[in-house]
């Protein structure tokens, strides 16, 4: 590389800086519509700025005007690409209103910490909790609880500090013809549940979903075996049940929180297609990548919360890890006194 001729820089720093602007336009154009923009939703995005380790020592060296270039795409990669956020929407004095954390985590069974449970909640000094993938020995601990309104159904579990009025689960017949004739386990997954809870400020409509996984599509990519049509199935399912789990939350009436699993990033077509009426909590105040769901090399945000109506988040964190593949989104919002 310290032999590579001028030309060949220049020409390798300009097409790294192209190469990253048609990354961040599959990202956000193509995402869940054309296959490789699928799959370059759900990998480790942070590969696309190894290349700068080679290129931008030898542009130091021999053309120091090339690194112009060579950062220009680098704040491609990590902005629009990897999702890097300043948090500079967060605004400088939280508005008047009730304030309220709510935590939303894929506890992956939660065997580990269910008898922690009450331990993980002192920690977290949330007002309501969202959980997905909850086991039965986490079921059990959330019913043991006290000073907590709590609902479990199916693998979510809800626990609230204020009394829980109303409840509704989403009717799943809706994918059972899917879930039926689904080839090789791409059945649908969805599992929604709406609480209305009263707090100070009076009645908010929350709710806790899981949404089908990409996983069943994206099986064999890594080693090379990409099936591209169970991609493409997996990809209709699931932009089939955020279209029915989407209508039937703003069913709801606002103010709205949605909080949980939804398997899918912002960059995705589904998701601003569904949710883009929303506000993404991260994305309006979050500092950093928020990457929520953590793989090996792959890390990325696929859990939410969204808010509609006079609720407005202020600041937004990921918990530790808690013997999980997914970290807690801790977001502290405000209801103000707006109708």
């Amino acid at each position: 590389m310290p032999l590579l001729p001028r030309p060949s820089l220049r020409a390798l720093s300009w097409a790294y800086l192209v190469g990253a602007a048609l990354a961040a336009g599959m990202l956000w154009g193509l995402g869940d519509v054309w296959w490789p923009a699928t799959v370059l939703l759900f990998i480790g995005r942070w590969v696309l700025l190894l290349p700068l380790v080679l290129l931008v020592p030898v542009a130091v060296m021999r053309a120091p005007r090339l690194l112009v270039p060579l950062a220009m795409g680098a704040l491609v990669v990590v902005g629009p690409v990897m999702g890097f956020r300043t948090g500079m929407g967060a605004p400088a004095q939280p508005p008047a209103g009730t304030p309220l954390r709510i935590v939303s985590f894929n506890l992956n069974g939660g065997d580990a910490i269910a008898f922690v449970l009450d331990q993980i909640l002192d920690e977290w000094e949330a007002d309501v909790v969202a959980l997905q993938e909850c086991g039965s020995a986490m079921h059990a601990a959330t019913r043991r609880l006290e000073g907590w309104f709590v609902h479990g159904v199916r693998r979510l579990c809800f626990l609230s500090r204020y009394p829980i009025v109303d409840t509704a689960v989403m009717d799943r017949r809706a994918f059972a013809i899917s879930e039926a004739a689904g080839p090789a386990g791409i059945g649908g997954a969805a599992d929604v549940a709406r609480y209305r809870i009263t707090t100070p400020a009076g009645p908010l409509n929350v709710t806790n979903l899981h949404l089908e996984t990409p996983r069943k599509g994206l099986q064999g990519a890594l080693e090379g075996t990409l099936n591209v049509t169970k991609l493409s199935e997996n990809t209709l399912l699931r932009r089939f049940e955020a279209e029915h789990a989407s209508r039937w939350v703003n069913d709801g009436g606002v103010p709205l929180v949605v909080a949980g699993d939804f398997n899918t990033p912002v960059e995705s077509r589904i998701f601003r297609a569904n949710w883009g009426s929303f506000v993404n909590a991260f994305s309006q105040v979050g500092r950093g990548f928020g990457a929520t769901r953590l793989n090996g090399w792959i890390r990325v945000r696929i859990d939410h919360v969204l808010t509609l109506g006079n609720v407005s988040p202020v600041r937004v964190s990921l918990g530790r890890p808690l013997e999980s593949d997914h970290l807690p989104v801790i977001a502290d919002l405000v209801i103000t006194g707006e109708r």
